[in-house]
């Protein structure tokens, strides 16, 4: 890795999960320490990584936040210059009493590298999952396909493109047939978000923007603009005044 990483995973947990939330019982977890280990050596090489996970992962909170809290620890200066930057999703809903929030409960399993070498499937981010249990992963040397992934889930995530547009440009990608003018608008679409989102640091620093914005938001009770919130631990959430729960996380569910 040289510029940078890109993971979304349900699974980001440095403790080893045993099937209960008790965390003095479960000790750390190997693979995972060298996971953190490599990201935290590409950040003080320079890298950038932007993260995605859930605000209320299964084991609760505790392992997730410890894992994050040791990967600022291992890349202070990273930290500092918004090159390790790591959201939730969440959604917004109006309703006669105001705005209503939920989080989006992040199950993927995607990594891109340098818009190189990508993976998406099933297998969480652990010898378990990519090798033990029962999952299927493909993973890609394609720079297009890596490029192209990238492109459509930040685009998503920033709420850029509304969903019927979403589905043209995806026919489009896929080589659908579509009619003419659809197929036009379909390469439009595509040349827009080429335009905003080609460099990839530049889409990171812009979900950052955008995942503070939304927090804004938040706690004003407006609408989220896409689905970017910030991932709080529960330190932060306390710093920014928000109540967060063990097994919830900060994100209201309504």
């Amino acid at each position: 890795m040289q510029h940078f990483v890109y993971l979304e995973n349900q699974y980001f947990w440095i403790h080893t999960y045993i099937g209960i939330d008790i965390p003095f019982l479960g000790k750390d977890n190997p693979e995972m320490e060298r996971n953190l280990r490599e990201l935290a050596a590409a950040l003080q090489h320079g890298a950038t990584v932007g993260i995605v996970l859930p605000d209320h992962p299964d084991p609760g909170r505790g392992h997730a936040d410890d894992a994050l809290k040791r990967l600022r620890e291992e890349a202070p200066d990273a930290v500092k210059e918004r090159r390790l930057v790591v959201f939730s999703l969440g959604t917004s809903t109006h309703k006669e009493d105001g705005e209503h929030y939920r989080p989006i409960y992040v199950h993927a399993k995607v990594a891109i590298v340098d818009d190189l070498w990508s993976t998406a499937g099933s297998a969480n981010l652990n010898n378990r999952g990519l090798r033990d249990d029962t999952e299927m992963n493909v993973a890609t040397l394609d720079a297009e396909l890596a490029y192209s992934l990238r492109l459509l889930l930040w685009s998503e995530h920033l709420g850029l493109l509304k969903d019927d547009d979403l589905l043209l440009l995806l026919r489009h990608l896929a080589n659908q047939r579509q009619d003419p003018p659809e197929d036009a608008q379909a390469r439009e679409l595509w040349h827009y978000l080429q335009e905003t989102l080609a460099d990839p640091l530049a889409g990171l620093r812009m979900m950052y923007d955008r995942a503070e914005d939304n927090l804004r938001r938040y706690k004003a009770r407006q609408p989220l603009v896409g689905h970017l919130l910030p991932y709080l631990t529960a330190e932060d959430a306390a710093q920014e005044g928000l109540p967060c729960h063990e097994e919830r996380g900060w994100i209201e569910q309504a």
